[in-house]
């Protein structure tokens, strides 16, 4: 095993020690997380317009380059929706740069466990009962998160998610922890990473501030950001303590378009060639040929790797803004690493509109991981899997990327709404064909599921209450299946977070 893979479990390691013990204190995060779906409506708004020029679809979203924006925003020129969304962004950028203290208490309820994520998604498990203090200074960030959990799906009843140190290197941000990352412009979900798993426990670079190059050579780019590094698995799976490189750029040349590329290779792990030339063949998409292979399977790439791209252009059409979107996950190449293969898509559509002091989001999106691998059209069961790394793209057995997992079509009609009192709600119906052909892997430890077609209402209601917040929801679901009596699920959840 390299010294780097050893390196990587120290690190890990001496940054949660590190955040355990230190004893000093402040507010947020110097990014935008991934549990918060009206905030990131919000900065949606303000991009599409122009007001914010840094591109939003890759998270964490740093908040120097929104801060750099709003600055230079002056309110009274924009619509009065738009107003409000300034003042809400505005509102939570204060509060991460401006306080020194804030620890909260969150505690979760619900009849089952969720049993799909967005973003945002307002809980997991059937119980949670969560900790959390935070600091953000001018160079150093921490949080301490701690968690527990009723009857976990994964059996991990104690978690540190959400749990990290962070330092600023020039415009750089360094951090080590359990961060979630959310890759691409989709609401519902997204087929690189999302938050349909946990977080892994990582090491990551980000750039801080996305401002653009300022050689003309380069400028045309315009706002860039770029954030990189390396995961680690669980134990509990079919190759333990895999790890995963991740890499995820994006640009925005104007102010109506976006476009992302993301990158990850899982390599090592217990029992696998782990050495520093394994390694850079694994990122640079290297073909194994060897003889003992290529009788049988001919030749295939180190490592498992998934690579793709996604595009968001924005515009105002007869006066409604409309915004488009597209993104395109990949499981393989031909050899080189642009000529991927084995392509998942998910394609979506939003505009906004406001009725008086009410501000709505309207999104559609259409999910499709029903992939073939190889020449026969009818050879399914490939997406997020892998020979090797038979436990596939996945972390404590779900997905990195869609939440609806491989061999699924997926239809998401979904409504934000906000209100002037800090009221709010979300709302997704879906229309879900999963598992689709009826098959499943082979490999003993990738997922086994039902076909199954399910409709889904998922509603939320969040409020302020005993100065904390709090959230109402549920869903129904009717569920068809080819091999078991149809099925109607009702799930009722509730959370209250106090900040202090």
């Amino acid at each position: 095993m390299i010294k780097g893979f050893s390196l990587i479990k120290i690190a890990i390691t001496l940054g949660l020690s590190t955040m355990i013990i230190t004893v000093d204190s402040a507010q947020a995060a110097p990014w935008v997380d991934t549990s918060d779906i009206y905030l990131r409506a919000d900065i949606q708004a303000l991009a599409d317009a122009g007001v914010i020029s840094a591109p939003t679809n890759t998270f964490p979203l740093m908040w120097s380059g929104i801060g750099t924006d709003l600055a230079q925003t002056e309110p009274a020129l924009l619509t009065p929706d738009l107003v409000d969304a300034f003042a809400r962004v505005n509102f939570y950028y204060q509060n991460a740069v401006g306080n020194r203290g804030n620890t909260s208490i969150k505690v979760a309820a619900a009849s089952d466990e969720a049993r799909f994520q967005h973003f945002g998604s307002d809980y997991r498990e059937k119980g949670q009962l969560q900790g959390s203090h935070e600091y953000t200074g001018e160079r150093f960030s921490y949080k301490i998160s701690a968690s527990a959990n009723y009857n976990p799906t994964d059996d991990e009843e104690i978690r540190l998610d959400d749990s990290y140190i962070a330092m600023v290197l020039g415009n750089w941000i360094v951090t080590a922890g359990s961060v979630g990352q959310w890759w691409g412009p989709g609401f519902d979900s997204s087929l690189h990473k999302s938050n349909n798993a946990r977080p892994m426990p990582s090491l990551m670079i980000s750039r801080n501030n996305s401002q653009a190059f300022e050689t003309p050579w380069l400028s045309w780019f315009g706002d860039w950001n770029l954030t990189a590094g390396v995961s680690m698995t669980e134990k509990e799976r079919y190759i333990p303590n895999v790890l995963l490189w991740s890499f995820r750029g994006a640009i925005k040349p104007f102010k109506q378009l976006e476009i992302g590329l993301s990158w990850t290779t899982q390599f090592c792990g217990d029992g696998q060639e782990c050495s520093f030339n394994s390694a850079v063949k694994s990122i640079t998409g290297q073909r194994d040929c060897r003889a003992d292979f290529t009788q049988e399977l001919g030749c295939s790439s180190y490592g498992n790797q998934m690579a793709g791209f996604d595009v968001r252009y924005a515009d105002t059409w007869f006066d409604i803004p409309v915004g488009l979107y597209l993104e395109r996950t990949c499981e393989d190449s031909k050899g080189q690493p642009w000529e991927i293969v084995d392509c998942g898509k998910m394609v979506g559509a939003d505009t906004r509109f406001n009725i008086a002091k009410q501000q709505y989001k309207l999104f559609i999106e259409y999910t499709d991981t029903m992939v073939f691998c190889g020449e026969d059209k009818n050879d399914f069961n490939c997406f997020y899997e892998h020979d090797t790394y038979q436990s596939g793209s996945r972390y404590y057995g779900r997905a990195f990327g869609s939440t609806y997992d491989s061999d699924a079509n997926v239809y998401a009609l979904g409504l934000i709404g906000q209100f002037d009192n800090s009221h709010g709600f979300t709302s997704i119906i879906r229309f879900a064909q999963l598992n689709k052909d009826g098959l499943n892997s082979l490999l003993v430890w990738a997922p086994k599921p039902l076909k199954e077609d399910i409709v889904m209402l998922e509603l939320s209601y969040r409020l302020p209450m005993f100065n904390g917040m709090l959230t109402l929801g549920g869903s129904v679901a009717n569920s068809e299946f080819e091999v078991k009596d149809d099925d109607t699920q009702c799930t009722v959840f509730s959370n209250y977070e106090y900040r202090f």
